[in-house]
C-alpha cells in the first residue's frame, strides 16, 4: 500500500477537504464574470485609442498609415497645444483648490452645530443632483451680458458689466466659477464626515491644555481631516483634468481658446475637425497628465496617513 493510501486513510475528512477546495467555483466567477468583461472591454477600447493616435486616421481617407509618434511631435510643436495643457492644469488645480478652502469652511459650519447649518444641510447637495451640462446652460443665461442676472446683481452696487464667458480674460474664471459652486459640496460632506469622526475628549483635552477654538482646529481638527480632504481632491483632480460638459456647455472653448483644455480640444479636433488620429494623441496626453497627477495625489495621501495614524 503506497504512502499516500495511509495517509488517507488515516484522515478521511482532510482528503475530503482537500478535493472540495480543488474544485472550481463557478458561482463565484460567474458573478465577476461581467466586471471582468466590462473591465477587459474597457481595456480594449482604451489600447485601440492609444493606437489610433499612432495612426492618421482621418474620415473620408481610404488608408490608415501608422505614423508612430508624429501626431505627438507635431503637437508639441505649436503653441495651441501647449495653451491647452496650461488650460487644463490651471482649471483643475484652482477649482480643486477653492473647493477645498470653501468645503472646509462649510463642512466646519456643518459641524459647529448652529440653526443656519441645520437648513444649509439638505440645500447644500442641490449642485451635485443636476446634470453638468444642465448647469452649464443655467449659468450660461445667468452670465449673458445683456440681460444676465449676474450682471444685473452688479448693478445693484454700482459695477459695471462684466463680459463673464464673452471676455477671453474673464472666460476661464467664469467657468472655474461655475465648477467651484456645481461640486464644492462634495469637499465638504466629505470633510463633514472626517470632522464627525473626532471625538469630544480629543477636543475637551485641547482645552483642558488651554488651546483656543482656532488652535484646536489648526493643530488637531485640520491634520485629522487631512487625509480626508486629500482624498476629496484625488478624485476632483481626476475629474477635473478630463472636464468637458461645464466648459463645452458654456464656452466650447473659446473665446478664442481661453478656455479651451484637452478634452474640449480632443473632441473638436477628433468630431469637428475629423482629424481622428490627432484627437486621440490629445486624449492620450490628457490621460498621462491624468495619471500623474493621481500618482501624485496618492502619494501624498499615504504620506499624510502615515503621519495621521
Amino acid at each position: 500500500m503506497s504512502v499516500r493510501n495511509t495517509a488517507t486513510r488515516q484522515n478521511p475528512a482532510g482528503a475530503a477537504r482537500a478535493q472540495t477546495d480543488s474544485k472550481i467555483d463557478w458561482v463565484s466567477l460567474a458573478v465577476i464574470a461581467p466586471a471582468v468583461l466590462i473591465l477587459l472591454g474597457f481595456l480594449l477600447l482604451f489600447f485601440y485609442g492609444v493606437y489610433q493616435s499612432l495612426t492618421d486616421l482621418r474620415l473620408g481617407r481610404p488608408t490608415v498609415r501608422f505614423v508612430g509618434f508624429a501626431n505627438y511631435v507635431a503637437l508639441m510643436k505649436t503653441g495651441d497645444f501647449w495653451n491647452n495643457v496650461r488650460v487644463t492644469v490651471a482649471y483643475a488645480v484652482t477649482a480643486v483648490a477653492l473647493q477645498a478652502v470653501i468645503g472646509l469652511a462649510i463642512a466646519k459650519l456643518f459641524a459647529s452645530g448652529v440653526v443656519l447649518a441645520r437648513w444649509l444641510r439638505p440645500v447644500i447637495l442641490l449642485p451635485l443632483v443636476l446634470p453638468p451640462m444642465s448647469v452649464a446652460l443655467m449659468w450660461t443665461t445667468m452670465m449673458n451680458p445683456q440681460g444676465g442676472i449676474l450682471n444685473y446683481l452688479l448693478s445693484l452696487v454700482g459695477i459695471a458689466p462684466l463680459g463673464w464667458i464673452s471676455d477671453p480674460a474673464m472666460s476661464l474664471f467664469s467657468v472655474i466659477l461655475i465648477d467651484v459652486w456645481t461640486y464644492t459640496p462634495f469637499f465638504a460632506l466629505i470633510i463633514f464626515a472626517g470632522l464627525q469622526g473626532i471625538t469630544d475628549d480629543i477636543r475637551e483635552a485641547a482645552r483642558i491644555n488651554g488651546a483656543k477654538s482656532w488652535a484646536t482646529f489648526v493643530h488637531i481638527e485640520l491634520p485629522l481631516v487631512s487625509p480626508y480632504i486629500l482624498l476629496a481632491g484625488l478624485f476632483r483632480l481626476i475629474e477635473s483634468l478630463n472636464q468637458f460638459d461645464i466648459i463645452f456647455g458654456t464656452t466650447q472653448g473659446g473665446p478664442g481658446n481661453s478656455t479651451s483644455a484637452l478634452s474640449v480640444q480632443a473632441y473638436i479636433t477628433a468630431f469637428q475637425n475629423l482629424t481622428f488620429g490627432r484627437g486621440a494623441a490629445l486624449m492620450v496626453v490628457n490621460w498621462l497628465i491624468v495619471l500623474v497627477a493621481a500618482l501624485v495625489m496618492v502619494k501624498l495621501w499615504q504620506a499624510v496617513r502615515r503621519r495621521v495614524s
